[in-house]
Parts: structure tokens; C-alpha cells; sequence
């Protein structure tokens, strides 16, 4: 700490109000908050020191007035943040793919600078990596194992990515288990009652595929458990992505907590909070249930809020991040609530929706209301016994039709709800861009207020001085 620093006079109310204004924490004791002030001048003075003679000369006018300046520039925070509501990728692709370039070269020079601050983590990794791929490549009796190996971990890492774009599908609307994982356990529930069995694979070139000679008898044995048992891992791995799709709220929210930023998140939850009940609208009076019973009850909130399939988790990381609450809580309660009881929940809703009873309930209700519908219905489930069976020789008893509009519209849906997540992300991480960018120059705009108030209590404590 420098002896001659100017803020070793100033009161502990002092040193806090000047950390307000140049937004950064004011918790600790005096010598702390003077030690945060200096580390911070110190860097200010450096980013400073390498402006242009115009810039510099410009700024040794008249002093800024720190109010005023800090209404610049929340007027100019103001109108950047209009100017990210009305960009999307449909009417601005040319400013969309500026910053997504802007975005890579970002992540790019971030890479690298990580790399080379961590160079023996990389230089470690590397060596495991070529003796991973020696293994892989080498002949021997491993190659059966490494087989199994790679088969499990690309099958179940790919249900843990798709739970990973779920969480963060960033307002897209895309849940992958509506897509993906719902229509897999739905196709493992049928193929097991059609085939009275659960003696088939659910991957690979013979998938979904059963033999006819298992009897009626064996209908008994195929239970609403022993379905989800087959699926269990599948739903887990998803559900495990999904809660690790809910980090990046909480670390984003936590940062700004701790650097004294506002997080933009929270600010809308305070927002809503200080709004009338009648003006809320029914989302609203949720995300305001949500929050007041994380905050009544903690871990169990959380855990209660997450086993609930929702849209609105994402509140749960941010307000757990502003408040500090710690990651193992955090983690825990989630982990728990989405990859145990939450998945659980959803595989055994779909299973039971589209067991023996519910299903010939439904054929029944359709034969009765709509014999038409009933009549397509029947056709379909006929057709898909015939597919899952094999005969004697080992060939499918009926080979898919080409004419079959139903996957074809059905493949053309996914196709199209999988570009439009594609181009909604893309369209986010350029508006993070943005928004990051928009951050800098507001940065800059409040470096050199600082700068220039800096000057201006300098002036005055020299000009206090001489005229004692």
C-alpha cells in the first residue's frame, strides 16, 4: 500500500462510495477497500497510458462532472440495449455473422491464452491423448473391449449432449425430449409389447427387431418397470446433461455478484417482484413462486423446482448465483431433481401412456368416435408388428415402405426444428458478442470519467493545499 495514496485520508463511508462509482465491491475492512481502490488505479492508469495525444489533450479540459457522466453513460447503456432487441438473424444477418466472427476470434485468442497459462495441464493432456489413440489403433485381443468402450461412450455421451442443448437451447423453445429422447422410449414401449419381449437391441443395425416365436404367455413378464429399466441409462444421461445445462446462469450470475456488476437476469426478477400481483401475468406469478420458495427453502427448493418439468429454471441458477449460494448445493439439488426424479418422471409418463390398456382404451374411443381415424390407427400398429419381426431365415417380415409420409413428414419436422435451434443459437452467441463488444465501449466510457475525476480531486487537494 502506498504511503502517499489519497485514499488513506478518506473515511470507510468515503472509500465506499468512490468503489460505488467505479462498480466494485465495497465489502472488507478500510485497508482492504484501499487496496482494491489502488489495484484499480493502478490498472487504470495502465490501460490509460497508451491513448493517443488527441485523446489526452482532449481530456485535460474542463473536468467532467462524475454525475453527469455516469447519466452518459446510462443513457448510452440505454440505447446499445435497445439496439440488441430489435437485431435477429432475419432481418440483420450481415451484423449477425460480424460478431459471430468477432465471437470466434474471441474464443480463439481465449484458447490460446488458456493454453499457454496451462501449458503442462495441456502438454499432459496431449500424451494421454496420443497413447489413447495408440491403443485404439493397435491390433490385439483389446480391440474387442475398445469396441464395447467406444459404442457406450458414443451412444450415452450422445443423450448427455442432447440434455446439455435442452438446458441451453437459449429461448429457442427446443427440448430435446420432445424430439429425441420421448420418441425413443416411446419406440422401445411398443417394440416390447408388440413383441411380448424385451429381448431385443435398441441400437445398431438389428435395433427394435424381435423374434415371433416368443408367445403371448410372455406379455405378463413385460411390465411398465422393466421397460423403464431398459431405458433407464438413456434417461439418466439426459437428465444428467440437462442439470449440467443450468451452470452457466449460475457462474454468470455469481460473477456479477462478486465483481459488483448488475446481472441483467436478476435485474429482471427484482423487476417482477416490484410489479403489482394483478399486473403479472401467469408465467410471471410462477417465476415469483419459484423464487420465493428457493429462498424459504434452500436445497429442497431447489430440488422441488427442479424434479418439476418447467421452462423456467434457469431463474433457479440465477438466483442462487447472485445469492452466493455454493455450488455444491447448487449442483447437488439440481443434479438430483433433473438426472434422478425429473427424467424418472417423464420415461414413466410416456411408458404408461402408450401401454396395452391405454392404448387399446384409446383404439376403442376412436372406434367409436372417429372409425376412420381408428381404421389408420390399427393399419400403423399392424404394420409395425410385421416390421419388428424377423422369420425364420432372419429377415424382416416387412421391409419399410417408401411411401411412408408419416416418417417423411415427421424426419422433415425434426430437420426443420434442428435448424431452427442451430439458427437461434448462432443468433445468441452473436447477440452475447454484441452485447460483450457494447460492454467494452461502455468500459471505456467510464475509464475515462474516471480518469477525468481522478484529475479533477487531484486539482482540488493541490489547490486546498496552497492556499493553507
Amino acid at each position: 500500500m502506498s504511503a502517499n495514496s489519497p485514499f488513506r485520508s478518506l473515511s470507510v463511508q468515503k472509500l465506499q462510495d468512490e468503489l460505488r462509482f467505479r462498480k466494485l465491491p465495497i465489502g472488507g475492512t478500510k485497508s482492504v477497500l484501499v487496496a482494491r481502490l489502488e489495484e484499480y488505479e493502478g490498472q487504470l492508469n495502465a490501460d490509460t497510458a497508451s491513448e493517443d495525444d488527441s485523446d489526452r489533450n482532449a481530456s485535460n479540459g474542463a473536468a467532467i462532472n462524475p454525475e453527469v457522466a455516469g447519466d452518459a453513460i446510462e443513457a448510452r447503456r440505454r440505447e446499445l440495449a435497445k439496439q440488441r432487441v430489435g437485431i435477429s438473424i432475419w432481418n440483420s444477418p450481415l451484423v449477425i455473422l460480424k460478431y459471430l466472427i468477432l465471437y470466434i476470434s474471441d474464443s480463439l485468442v481465449l484458447g490460446l491464452q488458456t493454453m499457454v497459462a496451462h501449458v503442462w495441464v495441456v502438454v499432459a493432456m496431449l500424451c494421454l491423448l496420443v497413447a489413447g489413440v495408440a491403443v485404439y489403433l493397435a491390433e490385439g485381443p483389446h480391440q474387442g473391449t475398445v469396441a464395447v468402450l467406444e459404442s457406450q461412450v458414443l451412444w450415452y455421451g450422445w443423450w448427455l449432449v442432447l440434455g446439455i442443448a435442452s438446458s441451453i437451447g437459449l429461448g429457442t423453445g427446443l427440448h430435446t425430449f420432445v424430439l429425441f429422447l420421448g420418441p425413443h422410449i416411446a419406440h422401445v414401449t411398443l417394440t416390447a409389447y408388440q413383441c411380448h419381449s424385451l429381448d431385443f437391441e435398441t441400437r445398431g443395425p438389428d435395433s427394435f427387431i424381435c423374434e415371433p416365436s416368443v408367445g403371448q404367455a410372455a406379455t405378463a413378464a413385460v411390465t411398465v418397470w422393466q421397460i423403464a429399466k431398459k431405458v433407464r441409462l438413456e434417461s439418466f444421461f439426459w437428465g444428467l446433461g440437462t442439470s449440467i445445462g443450468e451452470l452457466p446462469p449460475y457462474f454468470v450470475a455469481r460473477a456479477a455478484a462478486a465483481a459488483g456488476r448488475d446481472d441483467q437476469g436478476f435485474a429482471s426478477i427484482e423487476g417482477l417482484l416490484a410489479r403489482p400481483k394483478s399486473e403479472r401475468t401467469v408465467g410471471e406469478r410462477v417465476q415469483v413462486a419459484m423464487y420465493n420458495l428457493m429462498q424459504s427453502l434452500g436445497f429442497f427448493g431447489i430440488l422441488l423446482c427442479a424434479s418439476i418439468p418447467n421452462p423456467l429454471f434457469d431463474l433457479a441458477g440465477i438466483v442462487c448465483g447472485h445469492f452466493g449460494v455454493p455450488f455444491m448445493t447448487f449442483f447437488g439439488a439440481t443434479f438430483l431433481g433433473k438426472a434422478v426424479f425429473k427424467s424418472s418422471i417423464q420415461t414413466i409418463s410416456v411408458i404408461l401412456m402408450l401401454s396395452e390398456d391405454i392404448l387399446a382404451f384409446i383404439l376403442t374411443e376412436l372406434q367409436s368416435y372417429a372409425p376412420t381415424l381408428h381404421d389408420f390407427v390399427q393399419k400403423l400398429l399392424d404394420e409395425q408388428v410385421k416390421r419388428y419381426q424377423k422369420r425364420p431365415d432372419g429377415a424382416h417380415e416387412l421391409k419399410p415402405s417408401k411411401s411412408n409420409y408419416l416418417g417423411a413428414l415427421w424426419n422433415a419436422l425434426l430437420v426443420c426444428m434442428i435448424g431452427y435451434f442451430i439458427a437461434s443459437l448462432l443468433e445468441s452467441l452473436a447477440i452475447a458478442q454484441m452485447k460483450k463488444e457494447h460492454e467494452r465501449e461502455l468500459q471505456r466510457l467510464q475509464k475515462r470519467a474516471l480518469k477525468e475525476h481522478r484529475k479533477q480531486v487531484q486539482t482540488n487537494t493541490e489547490s486546498a493545499t496552497k492556499l493553507e
